[in-house]
């Protein structure tokens, strides 16, 4: 067979092997986010750390759902139900993260309407 094949036999298998390994190297959190400047509540604090730590161990179950799938494990029925089901608790634990952050952001915009009203009268 030519050099040419080879080159291309190689190159196709690099691409196939980059695709299939790719969800492999994606980065999951190792740890919750440190709160950045955040004003809610110790009550608002402690269920993001809660929410967040939750959120991480799902994005790591489907991970090796993944892995375990890839390596036939599971039969695809299977597969696609759990994987389906830890979308959606990763998708609900999300907007949860998202509406205690709205909530602090609101109680910071109120707090400084506040300020700054009492800054104007005084």
């Amino acid at each position: 067979m030519s050099s040419g094949f080879w080159i291309l036999a190689i190159l196709f298998t690099g691409a196939v092997g980059s695709i299939i390994l790719f969800p492999l190297f994606q980065r999951i959190p190792q740890s919750v986010p440190a709160p950045s400047q955040r004003h809610g509540t110790a009550r608002q604090n402690q269920a993001l750390e809660t929410l967040w730590t939750e959120k991480i161990r799902v994005l790591r179950a489907i991970r090796e759902l993944d892995l375990d799938y890839d390596m036939d494990k599971l039969p695809e029925g299977t597969y696609e139900a759990q994987r389906i089901d830890l979308i959606r608790l990763a998708v609900a634990v999300t907007q949860r993260i998202d509406a205690i952050e709205a909530e602090i952001a609101n109680q910071d915009a109120r707090l400084e309407a506040l300020v700054s009203t009492y800054r104007k009268t005084g």
